[in-house]
């Protein structure tokens, strides 16, 4: 069992704001940061990297994507660079492998194109 980081970046479609849903939406993304998640006594990083993708990542839509791109075994101790800038540790991006469905029972949709 590991510990493992998975990073996720968040990009908005500035092309939709102005966007009346007829025809195609305008392409103009932009990043806008992501998430850190810190899955505890995970048994791979792909397992870990798996659930953040299917279970927390939400939906694209025209508006905004967001998707996986880091997953790495960390240390026990091991602090996400926002809990080390305010010297205190988050529990909401913490999640206990074995916990996992009773924090985020739902399956999205988009999981079932990455199997």
């Amino acid at each position: 069992m590991m510990n493992v980081e998975v990073n996720t970046q968040i990009r908005e479609n500035y092309g939709a704001h102005e966007w009346d849903g007829v025809g195609e939406c305008p392409q103009c993304w932009k990043s806008k940061g992501g998430e850190d998640w810190v899955i505890m006594n995970a048994p791979a990083v792909e397992d870990a990297e798996h659930f953040v993708a299917s279970y927390i990542v939400g939906e694209d839509d025209e508006y905004s994507t967001e998707e996986v791109i880091s997953a790495t075994e960390v240390p026990i101790n091991h602090r996400t660079w926002m809990e080390r800038c305010t010297g205190e540790v988050d529990h909401h991006i913490r999640i206990e492998w074995t916990d996992r469905f009773f924090r985020f029972p739902n399956h999205n949709m988009k999981s079932e194109c990455l199997i």
